[in-house]
């Protein structure tokens, strides 16, 4: 046999006994043989000892982790829990396909609507908890929004059945949010948010790209609000609308400085860091001043100050600048700030209002209504104008 070669050694199972030498005095010439009597004695006290009962062993029950995956998708479309993917890695990797979690935000969303009845009398359960939830998930990005939009579309079509096709009549698609103009993709009618639900805090700070920006503005649009109470949210969203001035990114400020000017958190602190120390880009100050006006009669002095000293030394040494500058904060004091000015002639390169739209159009001169309904958005975080109030004004007016 080649020495080279080796076998592959057997294990032999069981117990291993070290060999014990058998004493001197047993082997030797005066130790006497035990008699037959005493062996089969022996033998039969070790029969009388009871034998040792094997171990029953139970066959564990099945876990989640050892389920099927497609019963494993049942059980969390069902369940509506976002709680079990995070249980652990493997459930998170076997729950995140894109058919799974597109039809779970269908789920949360879409199907929370009786979209087959009247607009206005639709009966809805959405849970903006468990929306929240979803928006803040890592896979929902804005590529992902746009295929959930898309989705609905097709849910929303195969709901109206064949008979709508002899009509004529589309139903809103995705090309609704190309250029990303409220007054368009807010009349999506499918969409499904719930009332009151937030804007995930992973949107509201940098680094900022196109995507993150995209999805923070048209959830504003949609109503999204910053939880005030039960995150950092409101401390992020101060924090970011620095970083988004700073980087010059004008659709990020659009979109926080209405969140924070419902809550009147634009103070002069932030005008005085976009002048002094950003350059007073006139489309930043455009937002931040445009929404900082709106609710700023309830607001302090040592808060908010429109003819704060620093910012009317700073226009008073910067040429034309400082002129647009002041003319933008006196019109803020008076609450007169229009969002275009005159010489606006391309307004479509300005980013719009948020909430512009069927709830409020920012071509629209101001006067006493267009002022209230301003309020009316803010006081009810831009869901719901109190027309009755507008109509009491106008005929206050006539009476006068």
């Amino acid at each position: 046999m080649d020495p080279d070669l080796h076998l592959t050694p057997i294990k032999i199972r069981g117990k291993k006994r070290k060999h014990t030498p058998i004493p001197i005095a047993l082997i030797s010439p005066s130790s006497s043989i035990p008699s037959i009597a005493e062996a089969s004695s022996a033998n039969y006290r070790r029969a009388k000892q009871p034998k040792k009962l094997r171990k029953q062993t139970v066959a564990a029950m099945p876990t989640l982790l050892g389920l099927p995956q497609e019963l494993l998708e049942i059980i969390f479309l069902h369940s509506m829990n976002i709680s079990l993917p995070r249980a652990s890695p493997l459930l998170g990797r076997k729950l995140s396909s894109r058919a799974v979690t597109l039809e779970y935000t269908m789920r949360a969303f879409f199907h929370t609507v009786d979209h087959t009845t009247n607009y206005r009398d639709r009966k809805k359960n959405g849970d903006r908890v468990l929306q929240s939830n979803l928006l803040s998930c890592r896979f929902f990005t804005w590529d992902f929004f746009l295929k959930y939009v898309d989705r609905s579309h097709d849910a929303m079509i195969a709901l109206r059945g064949k008979a709508w096709e002899r009509t004529g009549v589309g139903v809103p698609g995705i090309r609704l949010f190309d250029g990303l103009w409220p007054f368009r993709f807010t009349t999506v009618p499918y969409l499904a948010f719930a009332e009151g639900f937030h804007v995930p805090e992973k949107l509201l700070h940098g680094p900022w790209d196109e995507g993150k920006v995209n999805l923070l503005y048209v959830l504003v649009s949609l109503n999204g609000e910053v939880d005030w109470e039960g995150s950092m949210a409101g401390e992020t969203a101060k924090q970011g609308i620095r970083e988004a001035v700073a980087e010059g990114n004008e659709r990020a400020v659009a979109a926080l400085s209405t969140l924070l000017g419902v809550p009147k958190q634009i103070d002069t602190g932030l005008l005085r860091y976009a002048v002094l120390e950003c350059g007073c880009d006139i489309n930043m100050l455009r937002h931040l001043l445009f929404n900082a006006q709106i609710l700023a009669q309830n607001v302090s002095k040592d808060v908010l100050d429109f003819l704060d000293t620093r910012l009317w030394a700073w226009a008073d040494v910067n040429g034309e600048r400082g002129d647009v500058l002041k003319h933008m904060l006196k019109k803020a004091e008076a609450f007169d700030l229009e969002f275009y000015f005159e010489k606006d002639s391309e307004w479509t390169k300005i980013v719009p209002f948020p909430y512009s739209g069927s709830k409020f159009d920012t071509r629209t001169t101001f006067d006493v209504v267009v002022r209230e309904l301003l309020m009316n958005l803010y006081w009810s975080y831009g869901r719901k104008i109190t027309r009755r109030r507008i109509r009491q004004l106008e005929g206050s007016e006539q009476a006068l």
